[in-house]
């Protein structure tokens, strides 16, 4: 006869597997709480330096993109500050209300638009809309609008070339009827992928960038919108491997060799 469990371990079980899958749910739903850099949140508007707001999800704060390309902008002389309202798997049209809230107190100077890779291209008119709303806000106010084509990847964490691709095109018909500016950096994570055999930029849930990819954005950010070449790796940097020259100079001949310049 098989020998039952007393109530008080089958009570503790109970809780256990309930902690288990509260803590599950936490990590799912605030991960980008783990991710965000709350140590510069907001450093917008500093006297005599470049602002940036970035409007996104989570395509722009993991890998920490702005933290890094703050970091290695100034390296060079550049003083950039930032502001990130990215949340957690946000459309643009989600985000709409903050942006423009933003934008109307004149302190940016770019403002960085990504809509979320669910998005396109099932409701492109929804992306064609919200692009040019705050497009024309961000002008209103003084601020040059920059769309971020940001990576896609496929089931073997890999860019995936095709879904990129159709993204590249939806964003250049938006920065072109919207005289914006593009950062094509899921396109610079081919190049990447295919000039250094052994690079992984994606984080261990196989979607997002780690920091050798947050880097590599950054630094196609720094090329397109500073004329920017990354020469040398800051000290403070958040990504110091091996390849960050490499991935840096791939950044450069990429954007130089862009039909987008």
């Amino acid at each position: 006869m098989k020998k039952r469990l007393t109530v008080w371990k089958r009570v503790i079980i109970i809780l256990l597997t309930m902690l288990i899958a509260l803590v599950s749910f936490s990590t799912i739903l605030y991960r980008d709480m783990l991710f965000r850099d709350y140590e510069n949140f907001d450093l917008a508007g500093s006297d005599g330096a470049i602002s940036i707001l970035f409007v996104g999800n989570s395509q722009i704060f993991w890998g920490r993109v702005p933290k890094q390309l703050y970091t290695i902008s100034r390296m060079y002389g550049i003083d950039v500050t930032y502001k990130d309202i990215s949340s957690n798997g946000a459309h643009l049209s989600r985000s709409q209300d903050a942006a423009i809230a933003e934008l109307q107190s004149g302190k940016y100077d770019f403002v960085v638009l990504q809509d979320n890779t669910r998005l396109l291209p099932g409701n492109i008119d929804d992306f064609f809309n919200v692009i040019r709303i705050l497009c024309n806000e961000a002008r209103a106010n003084g601020t040059v609008p920059v769309l971020y084509n940001p990576v896609v990847a496929n089931d073997n964490r890999q860019p995936d070339t095709n879904r990129i691709a159709i993204f590249y095109e939806a964003y250049k018909r938006a920065a072109d009827e919207n005289d914006a500016i593009l950062v094509n950096a899921g396109a610079a994570w081919i190049c990447a992928y295919q000039d250094i055999s052994e690079i992984s930029l994606f984080a261990w849930d196989g979607m997002h960038a780690n920091n050798a990819g947050g880097f590599l954005t950054a630094c196609v950010f720094a090329a397109t919108l500073f004329d920017l070449r990354i020469e040398e790796i800051p000290k403070n940097s958040i990504y110091k491997g091996s390849n960050a020259i490499k991935l840096a100079q791939i950044a450069w001949d990429f954007v130089q060799s862009s039909e987008d310049r």
